[in-house]
C-alpha cells in the first residue's frame, strides 16, 4: 500500500526514491532542492483548505530535517 500524498511517509519515500535512483554524492545540497520543489508544487499548485496545505508543509520539513541529519 503506497502512502498518502502529504504524510510523513510519502515525503521519505519520495526523498529517498529520488536519492537512491540518482546516486548522487552530495545529498544534502540535494535533499534541499528536493524539499524546495515540493514546498513550491505544495504553496502553489496544490488545491486544498489552508489546514491541509499547512499540515503537509510540517510533514516536508520533518522529513527535510530528520533526513539532512541521516546524512
Amino acid at each position: 500500500m503506497r502512502p498518502l500524498f502529504g504524510t510523513v511517509e510519502y515525503f521519505e519515500q519520495k526523498i529517498d526514491t529520488y536519492l537512491t535512483n540518482k546516486k548522487l554524492k552530495n545529498k544534502e545540497k540535494h535533499i534541499k532542492e528536493i524539499v524546495s520543489k515540493l514546498e513550491r508544487e505544495i504553496r502553489h499548485d496544490f488545491i486544498c483548505h489552508e489546514r491541509i496545505r499547512k499540515e503537509c508543509l510540517n510533514n516536508l520539513f520533518k522529513v527535510s530535517k530528520r533526513t539532512a541529519a541521516m546524512q
